[in-house]
């Protein structure tokens, strides 16, 4: 009954949160822009003063 449970949150929750965040877009700006010629992004600067 337990695996029948976690078998059915993971239809209901999980893989529709998966698929929703790709339709969305990159929230973590994990992907490579084709004219990127490096992974490296700017830090922006904290207002800690």
């Amino acid at each position: 009954m337990r695996t029948f449970l976690l078998f059915l949150v993971y239809c209901l929750v999980v893989t529709p949160v998966g698929l929703l965040s790709r339709v969305v877009g990159d929230p973590m700006a994990r992907r490579r822009h084709p004219g990127d010629k490096t992974y490296w992004t700017r830090p922006t600067p904290s207002r800690a003063g």
